[in-house]
């Protein structure tokens, strides 16, 4: 029998059909919170954490949210009340992260959030077109089959290129873009639909500090308004803001720092450092650190994950690092941890940006070329080469594909265009390469470019590709019954965030400016002239070394090897010997998570594999 996760829910249409889906659903997955249209029909079956869901109702139209908001029954109620049509559901937005969704007169509305850490699947169940925000519950529900294809594509290091690594890898389910809804019609059809259009980056830069700023302050308050007691991961700086603003709403705060095993991890000192300086402006919080020896290390009970994810979740490796944090916070039995995930994606500017510099401000962007191409060791020739290049996205794909190897050749590239050269690992079979190369030239001819400029384009890439890894630690700690808060990945953050000038992102000389300048006066200033960021490497390093076993376990017997992607032999003998951390063609830890993600699929659906 399929073994659920701890939360999830299907969204079904206003149709007669949906009563024996909804019980379905029910069979296959076990007892399950039902919330009905206007009509009565059965509308949202599931399960959710306490208080993630809300919902209003007026007259023939019922709204809810699902998520870490601050929306209240009477809210909704009014949001319910003004609607004529689906479309105005358009015009709903929370403070937050959730799902959106609305019945209104037959019709559904259905909604994440655009920077994907609020992701939807659609598959049809029994003729009828449902939602879910897990893949795996639709997998269940309509016995689908995995692709091998969609699997290989995700041995790819550093990452697939969009959208390859959005896609889901059972062949009955599809995945929603990012920044589009799903509608159902009073008949059951569904049909995408984009919702949500990133703004142009043309503010000032003193705009653009006050925007970041005053949509961090609504990201935190409303996961840690005053007198609420909450855990805060407290490393680096993304995730000092967060804990600064938690601190000076008022919130009953206890700050957790993880050491690494590493003499150079200066996480702990600059964690003292802010504590210090906020304690010492009047303000009230707890601080415990967790020991190198007290964390697990990198690798830790990988070969016996029982987490249900809906794809290969690619930070698999920090698991168990990332339960023992979760653990140390629950016994504060907090409201919700808040996490600095996300902050590099949305506050970390690539070289990938430098076109737009260049285009905006000649001058500083050919300084600013210079700096980039020396730092990276690019061939100056061959960046400028890379900015005159006039390809679309669909064209640099097809360049990808006819280029992608197993040895790491193109990975060096000067990051100035669309995104990372991508390689798979010298295990990979002729096989795997074949099936990725037809990925990716099948993603070409959609040309499916998230903007016009390859750096916005690039970073949005880094968005989504964050948000997923960020929504399988979420998920992870659903099935402990904790809700992990990654406020960076609020909407209203990313929009403050990415439309800001080029220029004003792009500054090798500092550290994240534009976070740096909006948490003035909110993070002591001592935090904000940090200049290092930790690594984890000796970590991976130790662990590779303590926890060889369940490496070589991953690697023995082999589903990978039975589909065809990888050879066993060479895979295993990579497990073996020394694991390399550093030479991409060489990384193991893409194939270990996938790895693993097939043995648990096969272990809590039982659905064969794809051909």
């Amino acid at each position: 029998m399929f073994s659920p996760p701890a939360a999830w829910f299907v969204v079904l249409p206003d149709i007669e059909d949906s009563i024996a889906v909804a019980r379905l659903v029910r069979e296959t997955l076990g007892p399950a919170t039902e919330v009905a249209h206007p009509s009565g029909r059965p509308w949202l079956v599931g399960t959710w954490l306490p208080g993630l869901l809300v919902s209003g109702r007026r007259r023939d139209a019922v709204v809810a949210v699902c998520g870490e908001h601050a929306a209240t029954e009477a809210s909704l109620a009014e949001h319910a009340g003004r609607m004529r049509a689906i479309g105005d559901a358009d015009a709903i937005r929370v403070a937050g992260s959730a799902f959106v969704l609305a019945s209104v007169r037959g019709a559904v509305h259905t909604r994440g959030t655009a920077s994907g850490v609020r992701r939807m699947y659609r598959a049809t169940v029994n003729g009828v077109s449902v939602v879910s925000d897990r893949a795996i519950v639709l997998a269940a529900l309509t016995r689908s089959s995995l692709i091998p294809a969609r699997i290989a594509t995700r041995l790819l290091f550093p990452v697939a290129p969009w959208p390859l690594g959005w896609s889901a890898p059972w062949d009955g389910v599809a995945a929603v873009r990012p920044a589009y809804c799903v509608e159902l019609d009073p008949h059951g059809r569904a049909t995408e639909r984009r919702w949500w259009r990133l703004p142009a980056a043309e503010r000032p830069r003193a705009e653009s500090v006050a925007a970041l700023r005053s949509a961090l302050v609504e990201a935190v308050a409303v996961r840690a308004p005053a007198g609420s007691r909450v855990v805060s991961h407290l490393s680096g700086l993304d995730s000092s803001s967060l804990c600064s603003l938690a601190v000076r709403n008022g919130a009953d705060v206890m700050a957790i720092t993880s050491a690494q095993p590493d003499p150079m991890d200066d996480d702990v000192l600059w964690a003292g450092r802010t504590v210090a300086a906020l304690t010492e402006d009047g303000h009230s919080l707890r601080h415990e650190v967790i020991t190198a020896d007290e964390c697990p290390l990198v690798y830790h009970g990988i070969l016996t994950a029982p987490e249900p994810f809906d794809d290969p979740f690619l930070a698999l490796h920090n698991r168990s690092r990332m339960r023992h944090i979760i653990d140390r916070g629950e016994a504060h039995s907090p409201a919700v941890h808040l996490t600095g995930l996300g902050g590099d994606e949305m506050c970390t500017a690539m070289p990938s940006l430098l076109r737009s510099v260049v285009r905006r401000s000649p001058a500083r962007g050919a300084r600013l070329l210079r700096a980039a191409a020396t730092r990276n060791r690019w061939p100056l020739r061959q960046v400028v080469r890379e900015l005159r290049s006039g390809s679309t996205y669909g064209s640099w794909l097809r360049e990808i594909a006819d280029g992608l190897d197993r040895n790491g050749a193109g990975i060096h590239a000067p990051l100035v265009g669309w995104d990372m050269h991508p390689t798979l690992p010298t295990w990979a079979t002729r096989e795997a390469l074949d099936m990725a190369v037809d990925e990716i030239r099948r993603a070409a001819d959609a040309e499916p470019a998230l903007a016009a400029e390859g750096g916005v384009h690039h970073n949005l890439t880094q968005v989504h590709m964050g948000s997923q890894a960020t929504r399988g630690f979420q998920q992870l700690a659903a099935e402990q019954g904790v809700i992990l808060a990654a406020p960076f990945f609020d909407d209203r953050v990313m929009e403050a965030a990415l439309s800001a000038r080029a220029v004003d992102r792009y500054d090798p000389a500092r550290y994240k400016p534009l976070l740096v300048d909006a948490m003035r006066g909110v993070v002591p200033e001592v935090t904000l002239r940090r200049t290092t960021k930790a690594e984890t490497a000796a970590s991976a390093v130790l662990g590779s070394r303590e926890h060889r076993d369940q490496i070589v376990g991953l690697a023995e017997d082999s589903v990978l090897g039975r589909l065809g992607l990888i050879d066993p032999v060479r895979f295993l003998a990579a497990c073996q010997g020394p694991i390399d951390v550093v030479v991409e063609h060489r990384r193991v830890e893409p194939t270990l998570c996938c790895e693993a993600w097939l043995r648990t699929s096969k272990e809590v659906i039982d659905v064969p594999l794809g051909a």
